[in-house]
């Protein structure tokens, strides 16, 4: 009898060990796997930043004065087209850059959903050749801003003197802890605050924003 006790004992003891264990295990994994997201998230945005204003710095290089008026040839929040010289050694002929924000996917989380953006970068240098690309995704829509000679928004777009560009992105499927998701919120019946808190999970966003100034819109 005191055998079998012994028995059941250990094998009650051995059973908390183990989950123990896998609790331990599995929380360390998760943090493991998110550390590693952010540090991904945060290369890719700085991978987009460096392009994005690299090719910023580009606009209207090469422009004929007279047709400073034309630089700029779409300028939305969500879509940006100039003219730039490429291949200046070539020809004469304006090459052009752009770059369009395009909504990806919308990710439900309930009651809270969140909208992500894929980042388009086209060049095309004039009769010779094209290339289109997918250099990441964000969070936001609106990534430029138009700014006139002294940082005020641009009321046309013959006024833009300057660009501003916001960046914005996380990850939205990092590995939440199930304990605190079911205790933490399955009770929670106010709306706004599951959302404040679903957001708050999603780990820190990470931003970065440039005012880019053109000399050539400058001139």
């Amino acid at each position: 009898m005191t055998s079998l006790l012994d028995i059941i004992g250990a094998s009650i003891i051995g059973g908390m060990v183990l989950l123990l264990v896998l609790t331990v295990t599995d929380s360390g994994t998760r943090e493991f796997f998110n550390y590693n997201v952010d540090a991904i998230v945060q290369a890719n945005l700085a991978h987009m930043a460096h392009l994005t204003e690299y090719d910023l710095r580009k606009m209207g290089f090469g422009i004929n004065e007279s047709q400073q008026g034309t630089i700029l040839q779409i300028a939305n929040s969500n879509r940006l087209k100039f003219l730039t010289q490429l291949n200046m050694n070539v020809d004469s002929i304006p090459d052009t850059i752009e770059y369009n924000i395009v909504q990806d996917e919308i990710i439900d989380y309930g009651d809270t959903t969140l909208t992500m953006y894929k980042v388009f970068r086209s060049v095309k240098i004039a009769q010779h050749s094209s290339e289109n690309m997918d250099i990441g995704k964000i969070g936001n829509s609106n990534v430029f801003r138009y700014l006139d000679q002294i940082g005020e928004p641009a009321e046309i777009i013959q006024a833009t003197k300057m660009v501003e560009v916001t960046l914005v992105t996380y990850e939205p499927r990092i590995v939440l802890s199930p304990e605190f998701v079911t205790t933490k919120l399955d009770g929670i019946d106010r709306a706004d605050l599951r959302k404040r808190e679903l957001r708050r999970l999603l780990r820190p966003s990470f931003w970065r924003q440039t005012r880019l100034v053109s000399k050539n819109l400058r001139r």
